[in-house]
């Protein structure tokens, strides 16, 4: 299943790709926009690229393929919206919402006229709406967590990005190759707590963690640290950086929500005050 993207920020594009490999048998390939060879279904970021001239210009009846990312949710209902930031569990699930009801018709239907079209389209929408309410009630019970994983092993990136998906939360991933990138990171952005590798090109994650305390809006951040190694040594250098608590790798399942449920009481925490 193709899906295009139009109008994303570089970064975003690569958070969006690894997403999508996070969905059931890699089901879906993000394309480059290509208005002559439509993709499946076409995300767009930001309400104001629905006025661009390639996607003003696209047939009426294709309107409903559109997924438009934004923080506010379009005042045209015929656009499904998706809410930024990014949210793995709710991308792959609003993508499957809308794909499933294509891949049902089409094996019965492979041809089917303007009419059917028509029909199929408002299905689209009455599915997307649905979709849209259920996320709208969860993020009114919910608080959602924005979190840097810091890491150059993309194996170990994804993982720590499932483990993350199973906690009952909204919570927005973004990552970082090296220090001197995840120190960029944090500059542009707040997270409300990141996962830090000790061994990584360029500066390691002690200096990389010391140089964030240094920042007075990073004080209080939670930042675990990460080590392929069970080494005291390692726990008393991550202490001197800053570190606030340590985890071992390979990540064990259980381990890590024991971890990561106290460190987001600590959030809370730090939220009230």
């Amino acid at each position: 299943m193709n899906i295009g993207s139009f109008g994303f920020p570089a970064d975003q594009l690569v958070k969006l790709e690894k997403m999508l490999k996070l969905s059931k048998n890699n089901r879906y390939a993000l394309t480059e926009f290509n208005p002559e060879n439509l993709p499946d279904l076409l995300l767009i970021f930001g309400m104001e690229n629905l006025q661009a001239e390639p996607i003003a210009a696209l047939p009426r009846g294709y309107q409903s393929r559109l997924i438009v990312v934004s923080k506010a949710k379009p005042s045209d209902s015929t656009y499904s919206h998706l809410g930024y930031p990014l949210v793995s569990s709710r991308v792959v699930r609003t993508l499957d919402q809308m794909t499933s009801e294509n891949e049902e018709y089409g094996a019965t239907n492979p041809e089917p006229d303007d009419a059917d079209n028509e029909n199929l389209f408002s299905k689209y929408e009455e599915q997307a709406e649905t979709a849209h309410r259920l996320a709208a009630e969860a993020k009114n019970d919910r608080t959602g967590y924005c979190v840097l994983v810091v890491d150059d092993s993309a194996p170990m990136q994804q993982a720590l990005a499932g483990e993350l998906e199973k906690l009952p939360l909204p919570v927005s991933i973004d990552f970082a190759d090296d220090g001197e990138s995840a120190l960029k990171k944090v500059a542009d952005n707040h997270y409300d707590f990141l996962f830090l590798d000790i061994v990584m090109p360029g500066i390691d994650g002690f200096e990389t963690c010391t140089r964030m305390r240094e920042r007075s809006d990073m004080k209080k951040t939670p930042i675990i640290m990460l080590s392929s190694k069970n080494s005291p040594l390692d726990e008393v250098k991550g202490i001197m950086a800053g570190c606030s608590t340590y985890l071992t790798k390979p990540i064990n399942p259980d381990e890590f929500q024991k971890v990561i449920n106290r460190v987001s009481n600590w959030v809370d925490e730090f939220k009230k005050e």
